[in-house]
């Protein structure tokens, strides 16, 4: 065998078990929540997501007021973050030069990789922290979207920037031949050819913040009850996770369990999505 055919065969087994190493953990994870939490969500369909947890030591209840919170707070944060995130990448594609575009570049990069309890902990002293915070309500739902919207808003930026660098210059100076001016290029010739693009961008960064924790309980805390005000704390699927699987009680390890297959459904679902629409913007299929 020759070195070129030696050296082809090393760097495709060394791929293989590259995905070798990413596949098997995923199944592992996916097999034990199904094993562990299918068989609980079978037990009681309806009860699992339409009721509220039970205190330690009784049975049944659910995670119904989880997921209401949850939805209430990913909501939040997507009204914040996708305007903001959107038209962030869209001045660094568009002004790509300028130094507000390349400073916005600077701090997206840095918050990309910033840890997400570090977001929280900066969002809880400087909003809602009764001492320093500038509303001072204390653990707060809204708080805890705030801090998911500014994890979320440079994941959406830098993607939304690179979905635009993809359209060739000549689309743009047909606009501006029309007559056509900045905001009317950007949003009625630049924003629809790229629409698969964004929307990629909103399904990644959903998937990022769907599944964390440490700044929700950074701002909002730790609640068991249904959500009732914004300016109160409000019940999470991955703080569900996070309490009752460090928990040792029984059935609140196998709701944790439960939740945990849902929340990864969840995940690989919005990744699914995410895939669906980038091979939409490349290849128009």
């Amino acid at each position: 065998m020759s070195l070129k055919k030696l050296r082809d065969a090393l760097y495709t087994g060394l791929a293989y078990l590259s995905l070798l190493l990413l596949a098997v953990p995923l199944a592992w994870i996916l097999f034990e929540c199904i094993v562990r939490g299918g068989a609980y969500i079978l037990s009681r369909p309806v009860e699992f997501f339409t009721d509220i947890g039970r205190p330690p030591g009784v049975g049944g209840g659910g995670i119904g007021h989880a997921i209401q919170g949850s939805l209430y707070m990913l909501g939040l944060a997507l009204l914040i973050g996708v305007p903001v995130g959107m038209l962030a990448g869209i001045y660094m594609a568009e002004r790509r030069d300028s130094p507000i575009a390349k400073a916005a570049r600077f701090v997206s990069d840095i918050l990309v990789e910033f840890p997400t309890i570090l977001v929280g902990i900066v969002t809880y002293a400087f909003l809602v922290s009764k001492v320093t915070g500038l509303l001072a309500t204390g653990p707060a739902a809204f708080a805890a979207s705030f801090a998911l919207a500014m994890i979320m808003i440079p994941i959406v930026a830098r993607s939304v920037e690179t979905a635009f660098l993809t359209i060739p210059n000549e689309v743009r100076e047909g606009a501006y031949a029309l007559g056509l001016l900045d905001r009317q290029t950007v949003f009625r010739v630049l924003l629809p050819a790229v629409r698969a693009g964004v929307m990629t961008a909103v399904l990644i960064g959903l998937a990022k913040i769907a599944g964390e924790s440490a700044p929700i309980i950074v701002t909002n805390g730790i609640s068991n009850f249904w959500f009732s005000k914004w300016t109160e704390p409000a019940p999470s699927i991955p703080v569900l996770i996070y309490v009752y699987g460090l928990s040792p009680f029984k059935e609140w390890q196998a709701q944790a369990w439960a939740a945990s297959l849902i929340l990864l459904l969840l995940i690989m679902g919005v990744g699914f999505l995410a895939r669906r629409f980038t091979k939409k913007m490349w290849t128009g299929a």
